[in-house]
């Protein structure tokens, strides 16, 4: 399976309230329109960061980011969109987003306990390797801190899902009305480590399970940086189930 984690923040353009109100109302709906006709694409999902763990193990700090979005697609596929597409998307982003950061990803499922829930609590950890540390030692950093999250919540009550993400590559994007709003191709090299995806049945039992984790100081290595440990709304403006979708045949 393709799958693309891309993680944006709202334009200084304009307001947070503007910029949300847009993505949700305007950006979204023109997404799942250009997205709904690819017939490699199995789902589109967004995420909201709304809560952040502080280093007292609780979950007051003000979220060091805003919103993600996930694709998944087939088998050896990514996103199709054509030149003209890929403009008017870029063109909105004006409106509501900066400093894009989309990465293609390999995603392995640590744990998977789902069975048939029909809502679910989500949280992420995402990290940066630092200046100057080579991508292999990063990702053994990265690595040892998804074996610490895996013996954290083994164990945890309302456990659902545990997913590791690696990030292949990073697309480069310059800047139309601010920085990172335009695609024009593939870094050369991206700090960009991974995701961490966890989900429980309940909000306070991934807080529960996960708050240690940031009282403990394992977010905290010389070899990362920008290790965010969210809680995040997950939405999915399209669903895995789009076989039997009559728009498309």
């Amino acid at each position: 399976m393709g799958k693309v984690i891309g993680r944006f923040d709202p334009t200084p353009s304009r307001t947070p309230e503007e910029c949300e109100r847009h993505y949700t109302e305007v950006h979204v709906r023109m997404a799942q329109d250009l997205l709904r006709p690819m017939p490699s694409l199995l789902s589109y999902c967004t995420n909201r960061a709304v809560a952040q763990a502080d280093v007292n193990g609780g979950w007051r700090q003000r979220p060091r980011a805003w919103r993600f979005v996930v694709l998944r697609f087939t088998p050896g596929e990514t996103l199709a969109f054509t030149p003209e597409q890929t403009e008017m998307v870029a063109q909105d982003h004006v409106n509501c987003l900066y400093r894009l950061r989309s990465c293609e990803v390999e995603e392995s499922v640590l744990l998977d306990r789902v069975d048939g829930q029909l809502a679910l609590a989500k949280f992420m950890i995402e990290a940066d390797r630092a200046p100057g540390v080579d991508a292999d030692s990063a990702w053994s950093v990265f690595s040892r801190l998804t074996d610490r999250v895996h013996a954290t919540v083994n164990g945890a009550f309302g456990l659902r899902r545990l997913i590791v993400n690696r990030v292949v590559n990073e697309v480069e994007c310059e800047p139309l009305d601010v920085e990172g709003q335009r695609p024009i191709g593939l870094l050369d090299d991206t700090t960009r480590l991974g995701y961490i995806e966890v989900y429980f049945d309940h909000a306070r039992w991934g807080e529960e399970a996960l708050g240690v984790l940031a009282a403990g100081g394992a977010l905290r290595d010389p070899a990362l940086v920008g290790v965010n440990l969210l809680r995040v709304e997950e939405v999915a403006p399209l669903g895995m189930s789009r076989g039997s979708d009559p728009a498309r045949g």
